[in-house]
C-alpha cells in the first residue's frame, strides 16, 4: 500500500474553487518519464501550470497558459488516447468575453504554448456550466462546453489536420439536454472508426447517467442508460460524483459514481463500458453509512491495478462537508473485486473537489480543495505497491 506522502500547498484564493466548481473534468498529468503537470486556476483567475520532476516532492513555479477572469478548465493529455504525442489540452471558459477558448501545452518541445483558439463564442456566462475536452484515438480534438446553464454552449470538433493552432469547426450536433445542471465526461471511443467518440453523460433532471457514442462521421449521437436512481450533486456544493479513466490495454473506459453523496445507504459504482457493453462491477462501497462523497479513478499503467479514490470513511464516523480524509481501494482484477478501505490522508479536513493522476506509472497523484478554514488547494503523494519495471504505457 502507498507508504509515503508528500503534501503542496499552491497559491490559497477562492477563484482555485474553480477546479471543481465550474464542472470541468480536470486532472493531473504524468508523461512516460514521470514528470507531473497540473494545470489550473490561480489567485488572479488566470489559467497557470506547474510541474514536478521529482514525482511531486517539489514544484516549478507557475507558467502562465491565459490571462483573464476564467471560470471553468478542462484538460486532456494525448497519450491517454493511446496517441503517441505530448500535448496536454486545455479548454477554459472566460467570463468577460463569455467565450471557452483553447490551448495546448507541448510536454515533449520545451512545453511549448500553442497559439490560442475559440471554441466559442458566447453571450452570458452563468452558474451551471460544465466542460470536458477530449482527443479522439484518430487525432481529433472535441469539447463540450456549457457556460451558462443549459442554454449557452455545445459540442465542437478541431479537425487532426487543425491541431493545436487551427480554426475549430461550427458547433456539431450536441451532446447537452435542456437541464440546467447536466454533467458531461468525454472519452475516447473504442469503435472501428477511430475519430469517433464516447461520452459519460449525467442528466441531473432524471437522475441517470448515460453512455452516449459519437458518430463522427454521421455527426450523431446514440445513447443507452448505464443507471437510472442515480442522485446528482450539484458542482457548487462538492466535485466530482463521477469519474472515467481510460482503460487502453483492454480497449474500453471505465466508470466510477457515487449513486447519492452524503447519504445513508448510497454506492460506489463502477462499470466497464465499450461501443457494444455496459458491464457493471462489483460496489466500491455498497451501502455507505453516510457522510461520503466524491470520487476519482486512477489506472496503474504497470501493473493494471485500479484506484478507487473517494471522501470520507464508510462506517459515518467522519462528517462530510466538514472533516473528511481521503480513502482508497485497490482492485486487481479491473474492478471484480476490490480490496479493504485505505486511509491517504491523515487529517479530516473540509474537502470540496477531488482530482487525480488517471494514468500513473509511479505513484497516485491527488488534488483536494479545502475550505475553511485555510481555503487552499493541497496536492499529495502516495507511493503505490512495489512491481516491477516495465510499462505498459502511459
Amino acid at each position: 500500500m502507498p507508504s509515503s506522502r508528500a503534501y503542496i500547498h499552491f497559491e490559497t484564493s477562492n477563484p482555485m474553487s474553480t477546479l471543481f466548481l465550474g464542472a470541468g473534468t480536470n486532472y493531473i498529468i504524468e508523461t512516460p518519464t514521470g514528470v507531473l503537470y497540473i494545470v489550473y486556476v490561480d489567485v488572479n483567475s488566470d489559467v497557470v501550470f506547474r510541474k514536478s520532476t521529482n514525482k511531486g516532492l517539489t514544484w516549478s513555479l507557475p507558467t502562465v497558459v491565459f490571462t483573464g477572469t476564467v471560470t471553468n478548465l478542462s484538460v486532456w493529455y494525448d497519450r491517454w488516447s493511446n496517441i503517441a504525442a505530448g500535448l496536454i489540452h486545455c479548454a477554459y471558459t472566460e467570463s468577460v468575453t463569455d467565450d471557452t477558448l483553447y490551448r495546448t501545452i507541448n510536454t515533449e518541445s520545451s512545453d511549448a504554448l500553442s497559439t490560442q483558439t475559440s471554441i466559442f463564442a458566447g453571450a452570458s456566462t452563468l452558474a451551471g456550466g460544465c466542460l470536458s475536452i477530449c482527443r479522439a484515438r484518430g487525432g481529433n480534438v472535441y469539447c463540450a462546453t456549457m457556460i451558462d446553464a443549459g442554454t449557452e454552449g455545445g459540442f465542437f470538433r478541431l479537425p487532426n489536420a487543425n491541431v493545436p493552432n487551427g480554426a475549430w469547426d461550427a458547433a456539431r450536433a450536441t451532446v447537452f439536454e435542456a437541464a440546467t445542471s447536466d454533467q458531461v465526461i468525454l472519452m475516447p471511443g473504442w469503435a472501428a472508426d477511430n475519430q469517433d467518440m464516447m461520452a459519460f453523460f449525467w442528466d441531473a433532471s432524471a437522475d441517470e447517467i448515460s453512455r452516449k457514442l459519437y458518430d463522427d462521421s454521421a455527426n450523431s449521437w446514440a445513447e443507452a442508460s448505464i443507471a437510472t436512481g442515480m442522485v446528482d450533486q450539484a458542482a457548487s456544493v462538492t466535485f466530482p460524483s463521477f469519474s472515467g479513466v481510460v482503460d487502453i490495454t483492454n480497449s474500453r473506459n471505465l466508470l466510477l459514481a457515487w449513486s447519492a453523496v452524503d447519504a445513508a445507504n448510497a454506492d460506489l459504482r463502477m462499470w466497464r463500458v465499450t461501443e457494444s457493453s455496459i458491464s457493471e462491477q462489483t460496489n466500491v462501497v455498497l451501502n455507505s453509512t453516510d457522510d461520503q462523497g466524491m470520487c476519482a479513478l486512477a489506472l496503474d499503467t504497470t501493473t493494471g491495478r485500479l484506484y478507487a479514490i473517494y471522501c470520507g470513511k464508510s462506517d459515518g464516523s467522519e462528517t462530510y462537508g466538514t472533516t473528511v480524509n481521503v480513502y482508497y481501494k485497490v482492485s486487481t482484477d479491473g474492478g471484480s473485486t476490490w480490496g479493504p478501505e485505505t486511509a491517504a490522508t491523515a487529517t479530516a479536513l473540509d474537502l470540496y473537489g477531488l482530482m487525480v493522476t488517471p494514468r500513473f506509472l509511479n505513484q497516485f497523484l491527488f488534488l483536494t480543495m479545502v475550505d475553511a478554514p485555510t481555503d487552499e488547494a493541497m496536492i499529495s503523494v502516495a507511493i503505490a505497491l512495489p512491481k516491477a519495471q516495465f510499462m505498459l504505457g502511459v
